[in-house]
């Protein structure tokens, strides 16, 4: 059986039932899914997409920095829309958090996530090692 390391923060939500923040393999890091809800459980962050792509990514960024890593490391950017057509704005707030070369990524549309969240986030990363 595979060895993983839980990555745990206060940073960003914590998990409340069965999932992990994140967990590592190796070099290789996975996060769950993300959405703009307060790392202090209060839920989702008023002031509808832009900031509900930000608190996702900010979420997202502080699990990272948890295990040692950084936007910078990320390789894979998975998103789930609600609304495909926020893809440009999507596009555009991925933009200020990630830069070239920029990870690969992946985009679909959803009919609904938790809490009535419009965007949601994951990503795979790979820590460097030093």
């Amino acid at each position: 059986m595979a060895q993983f390391d839980v990555i745990l923060t206060d940073e960003a939500p914590v998990p409340t039932s069965g999932y992990s923040q994140a967990l590592r393999h190796g070099n290789l890091l996975v996060t769950s899914g993300y959405l703009g809800t307060a790392p202090d459980g209060s839920g989702l962050v008023s002031g509808g997409f832009e900031a509900e792509s930000r608190q996702a990514l900010d979420n997202i960024k502080a699990v990272l920095e948890g295990a040692g890593c950084a936007m910078s490391d990320v390789i894979r950017i998975n998103v789930s829309l609600t609304d495909v057509n926020r893809f440009a704005d999507m596009d555009a707030i991925c933009r200020e958090y990630f830069s070239e070369p920029y990870p690969t990524r992946n985009t679909i549309g959803v009919s609904e996530l938790w809490g009535g969240a419009q965007v949601g986030f994951d990503v795979w990363a790979v820590l460097n090692g030093d």
